[in-house]
């Protein structure tokens, strides 16, 4: 396959590799030098979640203030289990 840079220096991948190798608008590649070769690799994403022992587990990057989230999520369910003052 024949492709051509633009005057900023991009490179179209063909419509029939790009949906081969499931890449899409914002995928990430890496570019290699080989010698007079220029090489673009898609970069391997691992799936957020996967299953351990047959439970779904989170297996990506966490973000955020995570002590902060459960100390919130913990407060939130003990007070469902405070009785209500009757009316």
């Amino acid at each position: 396959m024949e492709t051509h840079l633009d005057r900023f220096g991009r490179v179209i991948i063909p419509k029939l590799l790009r949906s081969h190798l499931g890449l899409r608008a914002g995928s990430a590649l890496i570019v290699e030098e080989h010698g007079n070769e220029i090489r673009l690799r898609p970069v391997q994403e691992t799936p957020a979640f996967g299953v351990k022992e047959g439970v779904w587990v989170f297996r990506g990057q966490a973000s955020g203030n995570l002590s902060q989230v459960v100390q919130s999520h913990r407060q939130e369910r003990l007070e469902g289990f405070r009785p209500r003052p009757n009316p």
